[in-house]
């Protein structure tokens, strides 16, 4: 059931098998150069200047997977810093996929994704913080009302009342109550979501972003159908959970993994432990949606654990990728039903007394 072969390992046996001839199942460092010239083997430059200084001894298919993905083959400086940290925390057996997966991270595409977002959110804050006769520039929530009269809910605000107009479960994003609120989210979202866009690509961040973000809504609907709605915080969990999805899914694979572990523990701990103190023990009102942080965090870890890349991919991760999606999917599709049954202002199922 545990039993699998990593992406790149295949991919490098049949570069190995296009390279044999007849039955050989060891073939001379200097003939297998030679072999790749004329055969036309796709590998980098890298790779074959590390095959051609290589001692000419018989080399078998974990022998060629060893030299491709080795330090010698590798031309980027940054990559070989990287290798030189990952190669004491792992075993020899796990340094092909490791190797290989720090290789895989590149800007083509570029992560586009991020820095749009990251864009249009800027650019909407500072537009209507303009527009709005330019008020105090760290807690005014530019572009929530019309006129700054707050009784009249701007076009991007999610406002349960307007909840028919259904580009609002997600436009929200673009709205920040502050300049704090945007660059706490922003940062974050550039420094998490970059290198996951490196490594995953835009087809999988954008849609668990924008996933997020709509489970934001819904689920902070479905449970309090009385709250305006403000910011990209869904989105910004969703990308931090997203990152705890891929050291599960990758585990032996990741290169710096306990150290990643480490990061995300101390951060989750301190976030979720700050949010029970605000509900629970703090005297004052706690505005935060921590609903839409949820929504996030459970997009991140369950979506992602399916969408993300997996770079060795066993049947029971197979197993659980489905389940994930099954959970999710469900998920969503009941917070889909309470939006559509719920009346806007019906009675709070998260009470909060301190909040009036």
């Amino acid at each position: 059931m545990f039993s699998g072969e990593g992406k790149f390992r295949k991919t490098y046996r049949y570069q190995f098998d296009q390279l044999r001839s007849g039955d050989e199942t060891e073939i001379p460092m200097s003939t297998l150069a030679s072999r790749i010239e004329t055969r036309k083997i796709p590998l980098n430059m890298g790779q074959i200047n590390a095959i051609k200084e290589a001692p000419d001894e018989l080399v078998d298919v974990d022998g060629f997977q060893r030299i491709v993905t080795s330090k010698a083959a590798q031309r980027s400086t940054i990559k070989r810093l990287m290798y030189d940290v990952a190669d004491p925390v792992m075993s020899k057996s796990q340094k092909i996929e490791v190797h290989s997966y720090i290789d895989s991270y590149s800007c083509c595409p570029p992560p586009i994704f991020m820095f749009l977002i990251t864009l249009i959110q800027v650019g909407v804050f500072l537009f209507y913080w303009e527009s709005d006769g330019r008020k105090s520039i760290w807690t005014d929530c530019s572009g929530c009302f019309q006129h700054h009269n707050h009784t009249a809910p701007g076009i991007l605000i999610f406002a349960p009342k307007l909840r028919k107009e259904v580009w609002r479960f997600t436009s929200y994003m673009f709205l920040h109550a502050g300049l704090n609120h945007l660059l706490g989210n922003v940062v974050i979202q550039l420094l998490v979501g970059i290198p996951l866009e490196v490594a995953h690509k835009i087809w999988r961040i954008g849609p668990i972003y924008l996933l997020a973000v709509t489970a934001g809504s819904l689920l902070q609907y479905a449970i309090d159908p009385n709250s305006l709605l403000v910011g990209a915080s869904a989105g910004v969990y969703a990308l931090i959970f997203a990152h705890v999805a891929n050291v599960i899914l990758n585990w032996h694979e990741m290169p710096f993994r306990w150290i990643r572990v480490l990061i995300l523990a101390v951060f989750i701990c301190f976030d979720f432990g700050g949010a029970i103190y605000r509900r629970f023990y703090a005297d004052q009102c706690d505005s935060v949606s921590h609903l839409a942080h949820i929504a996030g965090a459970v997009t991140g870890i369950f979506f992602g654990y399916f969408v993300l890349y997996n770079v060795v991919e066993h049947k029971i991760e197979t197993i659980i990728r489905y389940v994930c999606l099954a959970l999710y999917s469900s998920l969503f599709v009941v917070t889909i039903v309470f939006v559509i049954v719920r009346q806007p202002y019906s009675k709070n199922l998260w009470n909060d007394d301190k909040c009036t």
